[in-house]
């Protein structure tokens, strides 16, 4: 039953004397007409003026009538359908949407046919017909935001009578703000039907086996392994680590409820040579969701610490014999010698290309001399330059510059004018030499305690690619003179030492560092092995390699940077600083790189939209460059409604309770009509209903007025009025 009021904006009697002026101005128009009209003819113009002229005058005066009815309102039920990708998972006999329309349908069907408003949510909320529920049921929405459909029924709960609202959801919301709040606030009760499981699908994944792609034999190497666990609890599960020659290690993981993650990091010994298969799997269970993600596997390229260097020295001095006996103490290391007799021959027998078979380093100690014959320091020139051989010079007393300049193309320097004049210097390391692997120590100022070594008058000039790691010290002053000089050019690598008498920095710097009660650092020795280390590089690998832990990742997941940092001598770098550069979907992105040990390093990024990415970085040590590395990624929009898959029966059941609604599971919901029936809210209202209607708002109201002139002034020429 409806019972309505009208209301006006303006006072009654106001309207009154406009009506009775409107019609006063007409009869006095028409008191007296030429010619002479009959009576019904003058009193249907005065009503045709009357009307005319009153409602422009009520128009004028912005005539406003309201009205409010009192409606009493069926209550309606809003059903709402979860669209996300999530729904599309299969349950234990159908998928999620296909219960979901189900549900809908059942409602449809029943006889709150024509109390029904239908939604669907996503990321947003949209209204549907009941005739599309098959065409937009697709389970295609990218994630799942609940409060939409809250928002949307909160401009219409004053005008509509909202008795309950449906929702057929898992109740996984990965997206926008807490819904429940939003549901308490329209004081509306809330069906919540959960569809899909409630368990949380059982799996053990190994994610990443991270660890250096270069390995030496008999050196120890640490592997990092993660794990992910989901819905198990408390269970012990055995994590492996295999080479090609079997286990490596095991270690047991308790896993902990929910979705975990676990990290682990064994110490590998490499045994063989090669390109080695590491392979780590986590123990298989029979009630996974699947056995495929249980085992990651990477290459490493092992390589041998054996090294044959040939030496060749003019004649049996100190260098030599101090140098010898450094090589000789690595058991790792073949040293097959020569040294000069006379022109052509040496102690050891002939040296000829045969005795460079296998060798990875050239190593010329006082070589050559004035009795070095040509054709042995050619072939020597020749065979180092064809095969790309790292070549170390120490100079001595004896050297032949003249037969020396035949080598030249390979040394790191040009020889100048060749002086014989002996000099004591000392070696000042320069800043490019304190980060040189070859020359770089622990303490660099041990370098300055160093005695003295000799050194001929004749110049060097450095070459343009070449590094001056040391110059030459005279008592305070400091000669622009190189001392240790360095050289990389393409695979050839070479290092000269310009003076001789290294021999000074074993025995007399021992002597002075005991003198002086300093740390006694082997300032030869490692000079020696860091120098054939540095030489016996090949430039195969880069020093720094920057990757992502895949190439494609899920809306929702985390971005893993992983990088390794090497020295020139490919040795690990722990001290770099390490920066990535992304730039794809977002403003550009800049993250700095953690030390993981062994020259590892990794970061994390997280909350990416979707889009192609790339990524460049480097790493640095102080203000030196080491090297960049560059490379892409790519984020998929869909894979966040599948992280968690289960249904949220804690999150829907709260929502029910909370809202004065209640939960079912979809084998329930034979009970959800009879519930909503007989709910308290459910029921018929009385409701207040506004209208308001201007006048001036109106155009057929002008029209009236000006269809009564134009009739009026019809009649009056018809008439042959004036």
């Amino acid at each position: 039953m409806n019972d309505i009021s009208v209301g006006f904006s303006m006072p009654v009697w106001l309207a009154v004397i406009i009506i009775i002026a409107g019609f006063s101005f007409a009869w006095w128009s028409y008191k007296t007409t030429i010619p002479p009209v009959s009576s019904s003819r003058r009193w249907g113009l005065i009503l045709l003026r009357t009307s005319g002229i009153t409602l422009l005058l009520l128009t004028l005066f912005e005539l406003l009538i309201s009205s409010t009815a009192i409606k009493t309102e069926d209550p309606v039920i809003v059903a709402g359908l979860d669209n996300s990708e999530s729904m599309g998972l299969s349950g234990t006999d159908t998928s999620r949407i296909a219960e979901g329309k189900e549900g809908m349908t059942l409602l449809f069907n029943s006889g709150f046919r024509n109390q029904l408003l239908l939604l669907e949510f996503s990321d947003s909320a949209r209204s549907f017909l009941p005739s599309a529920l098959d065409s937009v049921a697709r389970a295609k929405g990218i994630e799942t935001n609940l409060s939409p459909p809250f928002d949307l029924l909160s401009d219409s709960i004053r005008r509509r009578n909202i008795g309950g609202i449906v929702l057929f959801t898992d109740g996984r919301y990965n997206s926008g703000p807490n819904p429940s709040f939003d549901a308490e606030r329209l004081g509306v009760p809330v069906f919540a039907v959960g569809l899909g499981d409630s368990v949380e699908p059982r799996d053990l994944s190994l994610d990443q086996l991270f660890t250096n792609e270069i390995a030496y034999i008999n050196t120890e190497q640490p592997v990092q392994v993660r794990v992910r666990s989901f819905g198990y609890d408390q269970r012990p599960a055995e994590l492996v680590l295999r080479d090609d020659n079997g286990v490596v290690a095991r270690e047991q993981i308790i896993l902990l409820p929910g979705n975990n993650e676990y990290s682990t990091t064994f110490t590998w010994t490499p045994q063989t040579e090669g390109t080695v298969r590491l392979i780590a799997n986590i123990e298989a269970f029979s009630d996974e969701l699947t056995q495929r993600n249980n085992a990651q596997s990477s290459f490493v390229k092992v390589r041998s610490n054996k090294r044959r260097y040939v030496m060749i020295s003019g004649s049996p001095n100190p260098d030599f014999s101090f140098l010898k006996r450094r090589l000789t103490r690595n058991p790792e290391i073949e040293l097959a010698t020569y040294v000069q007799r006379d022109g052509k021959s040496f102690l050891e027998g002939g040296l000829s290309r045969a005795s460079f078979k296998d060798a990875e380093t050239v190593v010329l100690v006082d070589y050559p001399t004035k009795e070095s014959s040509i054709e042995t320091v050619d072939m020597i020139a020749t065979t180092t330059r064809n095969r790309n051989l790292p070549l170390l010079t120490v100079l001595g007393a004896n050297v032949d510059y003249e037969k020396l300049a035949r080598l030249e193309s390979l040394l790191p320097v040009k020889i100048g004018r060749a002086r014989a004049n002996e000099s004591q210097v000392f070696t000042d390391i320069t800043p490019t030499g304190r980060e040189h692997p070859a020359t770089r120590l622990s303490d660099s100022t041990a370098w300055s305690a160093m005695p003295p070594i000799f050194r001929s008058e004749t110049t060097f000039t450095p070459r343009p690619e070449s590094d001056v790691l040391a110059t030459a010290r005279i008592g305070s002053s400091r000669l622009d003179e190189p001392l240790i000089v360095s050289r990389r050019l393409g695979k050839a690598r070479s290092l000269m030492v310009t003076g001789y008498g290294i021999w000074r920095w074993d025995l007399i710097g021992e002597g002075k560092a005991e003198a002086l009660g300093r740390e006694q650092i082997d300032v030869l020795d490692n000079f020696t092995q860091a120098t054939m280390r540095w030489l016996g590089v090949r430039e195969e690998e880069q020093q720094v390699k920057i990757q992502s832990s895949k190439k494609i990742y899920s809306l929702g997941e985390s971005v893993r940077f992983l990088a390794q940092v090497y020295d020139e001598s490919y040795q690990p770098v722990n001290n770099a600083e390490v920066t990535v550069r992304i730039e794809g979907s977002t403003e550009p992105l800049e993250l700095t790189l953690s030390l993981a040990g062994s020259g590892r390093y990794e970061g994390i990024l997280s909350n990416l939209p979707r889009g192609d990415y790339r990524f460049s970085g480097n790493a640095k040590v102080g203000e030196k460059e080491i090297g960049s590395d560059a490379g892409r990624f790519v984020v998929e929009e869909i894979g966040i409604e599948y992280i968690q898959s289960s249904m949220n029966v804690a999150f829907l059941r709260s929502l029910a309770e909370r809202t004065g609604g209640k939960f079912y599971t979809f084998d329930q919901i034979g009970s959800l009509l009879d519930d909503i029936k007989n709910h308290k809210s459910f029921a018929p209202r009385s409701m207040e209903v506004d209208d308001e209607w201007a006048m001036r708002e109106s155009l057929w109201i002008l029209l009236a007025a000006l269809a009564a002139f134009a009739i009026e002034w019809f009649i009056r020429k018809r008439s042959g009025m004036l």
